[in-house]
């Protein structure tokens, strides 16, 4: 679509220059007409200024669809150097010829020089500076739309290329969380099968929203914080109460209400608060917020930090979501980790643009 507009505005240009050039003709004939007393403007006026036109528009009409594409085009700069050139002095003749012509029919006219009367002095170098002069014309402005084509398909695969990367991305993610709560459910089935079963069912619904919902680009904040409740939910059935604290804050419905955010961007850094904030043998806790101020929405996920969970590789999650998070915001948002030896905790907030219904509409408006 992008390339037919450009095209068409191509034309436009093309059209335009040569109804100016017909223009400044007519204008020519009809002062010089004036000057002889004649009636400006005849039927015989306009057959002489298109046949005088003729040989400039067979002139871009070759070079524009002929010599530009097959030769300029392909970086044959050689052979198009000297097809333009022998191009050029084959209309200049023709010109030249069909001038000459004119003036041997012309009868004899106050002396020995025959023609007819002219206010532009040697026509047929004027013929040569006007074919000279339309061949680069058509040159820049051809060269000016190839240039915004090549942008315009650098841009069109930089595109594919960045969603080719998020989608590789965001595939990780379902195994990586599959392969957590698997794992989560065979440690509960020894300890407790009714909870593991309801862990279980727990676990489908998930799968549902993960396989599904989130195959869209956007999806509505609401539905995101039903599902962070519902992953939630099943990590508190794995861990006793009395030894482990687990505490959410999110919007409520009228403020989440028509807010789209990128599905399960939140969810490899709840993960990774359970699989490092977490210890069998001390106390330990994992707090979650999603707060929405203005056009920003933070997301803040602080856990206990033990000892033994510093030695522990950080696997690909964090990789994958900082890459993400690159490719759909560019600078766009800030990611800050936080330390705290003394109270033992470690912290993740990341701050993103808002983004709502209204912006999809928008945009597929433009479209």
């Amino acid at each position: 679509m992008h390339v037919t507009r450009k095209r068409k505005l191509e034309h436009i240009i093309y059209i335009s220059i040569f109804l100016l050039i017909f223009i400044a003709f007519l204008l020519d004939v009809v002062r010089a007409r004036n000057t002889d007393g004649l009636a400006p403007l005849t039927g015989s006026v306009f057959v002489h200024i298109s046949l005088t036109m003729l040989p400039f528009v067979a002139l871009f009409v070759i070079h524009n669809s002929l010599v530009i594409p097959r030769l300029l085009l392909r970086n044959r700069y050689l052979p198009y150097l000297l097809a333009t050139s022998g191009l050029i002095a084959l209309v200049w003749g023709c010109q030249a010829w069909a001038f000459m012509t004119r003036l041997e029919s012309m009868p004899p006219h106050g002396g020995p020089m025959r023609g007819p009367s002219h206010i532009v002095p040697l026509p047929m170098f004027l013929d040569l500076v006007y074919d000279i002069l339309i061949v680069g014309v058509n040159l820049a402005v051809a060269l000016i739309f190839q240039r915004l084509d090549d942008k315009l398909e650098r841009e069109r695969m930089q595109k594919r290329e960045a969603q080719n990367q998020l989608a590789y991305l965001k595939a990780q993610i379902n195994p990586h969380f599959y392969m957590n709560m698997l794992n989560n459910i065979h440690a509960m089935i020894d300890i407790d099968a009714e909870r593991a079963q309801d862990m279980l069912i727990n676990m489908s619904k998930l799968m549902r929203y993960t396989l599904y919902d989130s195959s869209c680009e956007r999806i509505a904040l609401s539905s995101e914080i039903a599902f962070l409740n519902n992953y939630l939910s099943l990590m508190k059935q794995r861990y006793p109460d009395n030894r482990v604290s687990i505490t959410s804050r999110f919007p409520d419905p009228a403020t989440a209400a028509g807010v789209m955010v990128p599905p399960l961007l939140f969810l490899v850094f709840i993960e990774n608060s359970f699989k490092h904030g977490i210890s069998y043998h001390d106390r330990s806790f994992v707090d979650i917020s999603i707060t929405i101020e203005g056009r920003t929405l933070t997301f803040r996920c602080v856990n206990s930090r033990h000892p033994s969970a510093a030695d522990r590789p950080s696997g690909i999650g964090l990789k994958n979501i900082s890459e993400r998070l690159r490719l759909i915001y560019g600078n766009r948002f800030s990611y800050d980790v936080d330390t705290d030896s003394d109270q033992g905790s470690y912290s993740v907030t990341l701050s993103i643009p808002l983004h709502d219904e209204s912006d999809d509409s928008s945009a597929d408006s433009h479209h």
